[in-house]
Order: C-alpha cells, then structure tokens, then sequence
C-alpha cells in the first residue's frame, strides 16, 4: 500500500530531516527543524515515516531455532553428498594424469596406423626438387650441374 505524502515547498527541510536522522545536524538548527515539523503536516508524517522505517532495520533478526538450523544443514549436506561424484585420486597420481590408461578399441588403432603410414609415405615422396649448382673456375669456365646433366661452357 502507497501512501501518498504532500509534497512541501521547503527545499531545506528535507534535507535537515535527514541530516537530523543521521546524527549530523548542528544543534543550532534543531529549532529550525522542529519550528517546520510543527507547522508541516506533510513533513512530519515524512519524519515519522523515516523514523520508523530506521527502527525496524535496526530490529534484533528473528532468532532460528536450533533444531530448524541443525535440520536445514543435515538436508543440505545429504543433497551435497547426492549430487557431488568423489574424484578418483589415483588418475591424479599416474604418469600424464591417466591420460595413457584410456581404453582404445582396435578398429581406431588400426585407423590411427594407417593414417600415420599415409602421412609418411607422402612426405617422403614430396622431397624438394634437385638443386643447379653452377660453379665457376679460376681459368672462367662455367659448369652447370643439373642432376642426370653436366654442361660445360667457356664465358667470353
């Protein structure tokens, strides 16, 4: 439910409400203050409405009984105990984790094989291409060694 407060044409007052709530006005405007709350119906139901909003947040919380508490975390720990698979430390201990005790079946074995025979009967087939080399001797003559093909030639 909305209550509707009437709007007051001080711009100080609320602000000295607040400060007033919070401890922090001077005691020089307390009169101030209260010389508005008397004369302002819209603003004094506005104090009240803080003043009793401030005091129930500062209310003691409702005190839970033991067994209530005791029972709550009972369930809690069974529904932990449900849901959560223990972890199997002995994979934790083992060479790469456990990683090399995976069981493998054989027709992806034997897939495994024939790729990597593939694989390396293509790159040794793809060697690079034979090299010209030319050399040049003191005398000039050039030799252009192409494999399977020797020429010989005088540069002038």
């Amino acid at each position: 439910m909305l209550f509707a407060i009437p709007a007051c044409d001080d711009l100080d007052a609320e602000m000295l409400l607040h400060e007033y709530l919070d401890g922090e006005l001077e005691p020089g405007r307390h009169p101030d203050l209260l010389s508005h709350l008397a004369a302002c119906a819209g603003c004094r139901e506005q104090f009240d409405a803080l003043l009793a909003f401030r005091l129930a947040a500062r209310q003691e919380p409702l005190l839970v009984p033991p067994t209530v508490d005791a029972a709550l975390f009972a369930r809690l720990d069974t529904s932990r105990r449900r849901t959560r698979r223990l972890h199997d430390r002995r994979n934790d201990r083992a060479p790469l984790g456990g990683a090399l005790r995976q069981s493998v079946s054989v027709g992806a074995m034997l897939v495994i094989a024939l790729v990597a025979i593939l694989a390396g009967t293509l790159i040794a087939s793809d060697t690079p291409p034979p090299r010209v080399v030319e050399a040049v001797l003191e005398d000039g003559t050039l030799y252009v060694i192409d494999p399977g093909v020797t020429v010989e030639a005088n540069r002038e």
